[in-house]
């Protein structure tokens, strides 16, 4: 047995295997500044909506300054429908907003007239984004409108506005205040990403293992560095997890643990089977893949299919971020509910009794 110390030959190992290196030392710190650039701009601005006038009055071109005003739209002027519609169905707007012809004039005959708003629903984030601004820009300068109206009608001024918003609703986004997309995707997008690498480093731990010794003896060290960044990125990202200032995060980071029963098991397994390394890193990645999709966050996993809930149940990260969502909103999360993610200790320890 060799008496280098465990660390310099650990050293020794990571420099001659490149791709290794490049699992333990880089990929974490370089996919997480990689999505961090792609949403960098953290909420989405100046989004094109088409604009089509067709009344050409001084109330239409006040809703169009209260429309250019919302930082989330930019509007596109289309002189017909038809041309901004056929925008829609391209892709070249998400949404389109339609003054009809004399819309003021029936409005001022005390008429109610139609104020046409269509968006692109195939875009569900683009079209929630746009949504809500366009409605709060037009119901602004209407109301305005509609003040104006009541006032020239000898209504007094103190009456308008209960005559005009008779129910006042708040809607108060928790958690996530600004509707920062950032914020929205990239905790899920690194915990999904992170998984993977794991169970990569794993596997490459017994295709390209260290000379001398076993590579079990070797397992704690790669999976303990995974961990370790993983710390960093949690650290790193405290503002985006939006935890409260005085709630600390080494829970989240502990929290973690669990995860990596599941995902070394996984590994010994794949590696039990004796396949390609080619074949095995796809059946690893095949199962962890959907991660994304199964938390929870673009649709309810419980209004999934069976069969799809039983995936999810098999992906370590789609328990941990609800207790995620969790701590972030109250400060505190009922991190025993990790506790499945343990059940494999007993064939993980086995298998890396049994592997070489």
């Amino acid at each position: 047995m060799s008496t280098q110390p465990l660390a310099s030959r650990f050293l020794a190992w990571i420099r001659r295997d490149p791709w290794q290196a490049f699992l333990l030392l880089i990929a974490p710190w370089a996919t997480g500044l990689l999505l961090y650039a792609i949403f960098s701009a953290r909420s989405p601005v100046d989004l094109p909506v088409a604009w089509v006038d067709e009344d050409h009055s001084a109330l239409s071109r006040e809703l169009g300054r209260a429309l250019s005003a919302a930082p989330a739209i930019q509007l596109v002027a289309h002189p017909e429908p038809g041309e901004a519609a056929g925008a829609i169905r391209r892709g070249e707007v998400y949404a389109m907003v339609r003054v009809p012809a004399s819309f003021s004039a029936d409005l001022r005959h005390g008429l109610t007239p139609t104020l046409d708003v269509r968006y692109n629903g195939q875009y569900l984030l683009m079209g929630k984004r746009l949504k809500a601004p366009i409605q709060l820009a037009l119901a602004d300068a209407l109301q305005r409108q509609g003040a104006l109206a009541m006032l020239a009608k000898g209504l007094p001024a103190s009456a308008v506005a209960d005559q005009l918003s008779p129910v006042a609703m708040q809607l108060t986004a928790l958690n996530n205040r600004g509707m920062d997309y950032a914020a929205f995707l990239l905790p899920g997008l690194y915990l999904a990403i992170w998984q993977i690498l794991v169970l990569f480093s794993a596997l490459n731990l017994y295709f390209t293992p260290p000379p001398g010794g076993s590579p079990g003896r070797w397992l704690l060290p790669v999976l303990g560095v995974q961990w370790v960044w993983a710390g960093v990125g949690i650290f790193w990202m405290r503002d985006l997890l939006m935890v409260a200032h005085d709630a600390p995060l080494w829970p989240l980071w502990l929290a973690l643990l669990p995860l990596m029963v599941p995902l070394a098991t996984l590994a010994l397994i794949l590696v039990r089977t004796g396949r390609e390394s080619a074949q095995l890193v796809s059946s690893g990645a095949a199962l962890l893949t959907p991660a994304f999709t199964y938390m929870g966050l673009t649709m309810p996993t419980g209004s999934m299919p069976t069969m799809a809930q039983w995936w999810a149940d098999l992906i370590p990260s789609s328990h941990y971020l609800p207790l995620l969502q969790s701590y972030r909103g109250l400060g505190t999360a009922p991190w025993l509910e990790l506790w499945p993610l343990l059940l494999p200790l007993p064939l993980l320890w086995w298998l890396w009794r049994k592997l070489p």
